[in-house]
């Protein structure tokens, strides 16, 4: 696992062990990344369940104005603090929390944050966390008016068309995942 492209284009990654994170492919993170190409510069990027980290350190290596990568495994959080220093981030692009991203997605709301993309990676270990987190976000206002939110599962697992504010737009099969794309509905 390697940082693609950008600033720290080629630097290896370092993953946690166990069951619990599944990092993503680079395949998929090209891909992923490649249909956000213009999207990604300048943005504000939001990586709920971040395991590895890899994709918020993709965003900031891509030139992601500030990425804020959420995890509330301790393991984790601790190899996210090592992929970002071995990346030789300046600490104004990230912010980095251990904590469970329900009461931060709760948090970011009352603070009024709003991001242009978030990628939702929950452990598909726990099946039943998926609606609930997009649930939660859907109620929110903290993906901004025209950003795009993107959530792998299982590519088995069926996501509801719409979450409150939520409405998906397409989805998009790779090997065992599937990756669901949400936007703001237009009223």
């Amino acid at each position: 696992m390697r940082v693609i492209s950008g600033k720290a284009k080629g630097k290896k990654l370092l993953a946690p062990e166990g069951l619990h994170t599944r990092p993503v492919t680079d395949q998929i993170k090209q891909a992923i990344f490649n249909s956000w190409q213009f999207k990604v510069p300048g943005s504000k990027f939001l990586d709920l369940f971040s395991g590895s980290g890899s994709m918020g350190i993709e965003a900031i290596s891509r030139g992601a104005l500030k990425t804020t990568l959420v995890d509330n495994d301790r393991n984790a959080v601790d190899i996210i603090r090592t992929n970002i220093q071995n990346c030789h981030f300046e600490k104004s692009s990230y912010n980095l929390l251990q904590a469970d991203v329900f009461k931060v997605i709760d948090q970011m709301e009352a603070k009024g944050e709003q991001f242009d993309i978030i990628y939702l990676d929950p452990p598909y270990t726990v099946d039943e966390i998926f609606v609930p987190v997009m649930e939660a976000i859907g109620k929110t206002h903290i993906l901004k008016e025209d950003g795009i939110l993107a959530i792998r599962t299982k590519k088995e697992k069926e996501l509801d068309d719409e979450f409150g504010y939520l409405e998906k737009i397409r989805m998009k099969k790779y090997g065992i995942s599937m990756v669901h794309y949400y936007e703001n509905k237009v009223d």
